[in-house]
């Protein structure tokens, strides 16, 4: 009786598992490589993380720009020639006076006789506004101020001081200036329109008696 085989092809493609490129069973075509593949993931997942970070810059004068955002502020430039002097208190209007504030203000060239009632030898200093309004002969503005240091007779040593400061653009026969003078210990003046000052400054320039360019 004859013998039926099977061709040898088909057996031995029902023996041998099916093989990759690379000779290895049941390798389908990819790499197989799971390190390279999560090599890659983490790769591009930092890059991403980096890209999504915030970033921080900062512009500089010429249109440059710099990494660093925390810069300083600049300082404020605003200087004592804008401060005034308190008029809520004499103990913080005192404590001003002492830390000499004023000081760079105009100021009279020297120490001189008194020509008012304030008694011995004087020196005034008057704030910007002030300066400016004098120089212009109209009505000081709110916030003109002055400061005149009082002298012991024959001395150079401060005993005293009298101080005006204007708070609102009306003088109201003199309510609208706030007036302050000590002389030694004893305090003549502390408020607004005080009579024994408004008395004398009266006959000024608003109420300013001192003389105009400053001597």
């Amino acid at each position: 009786m004859p013998t039926h085989r099977a061709p040898l092809a088909l057996v031995l493609a029902l023996l041998v598992p099916a093989c990759g490129s690379d000779g290895e069973p049941g390798d389908d075509g990819s790499t197989g490589d799971d390190t390279t593949s999560t090599a890659a993931t983490a790769s591009t997942t930092e890059a991403a993380s980096t890209a999504d970070a915030p970033t921080t810059s900062s512009t500089t004068g010429d249109g440059g720009t710099t990494s660093d955002a925390s810069t300083t502020s600049p300082a404020s430039t605003t200087g004592d020639d804008d401060a005034l002097p308190p008029t809520d208190s004499a103990e913080q209007l005192e404590a001003w006076l002492a830390a000499g504030v004023y000081e760079s203000w105009p100021a009279e060239s020297q120490i001189h006789a008194s020509a008012g009632p304030h008694g011995g030898n004087v020196r005034t200093f008057v704030n910007p506004a002030l300066a400016e309004s004098l120089a212009a002969s109209g009505t000081h503005p709110q916030g003109a101020a002055s400061v005149k240091e009082l002298y012991g007779d024959g001395t150079d040593e401060i005993v005293g001081y009298a101080v005006m400061v204007k708070l609102a653009p009306d003088s109201a026969g003199g309510d609208g200036w706030y007036w302050y003078e000590r002389l030694d210990t004893t305090v003549y003046a502390d408020d607004i329109g005080v009579n024994l000052c408004t008395g004398c400054h009266g006959g000024g320039s608003d109420y300013v008696l001192t003389p105009w360019p400053l001597q």
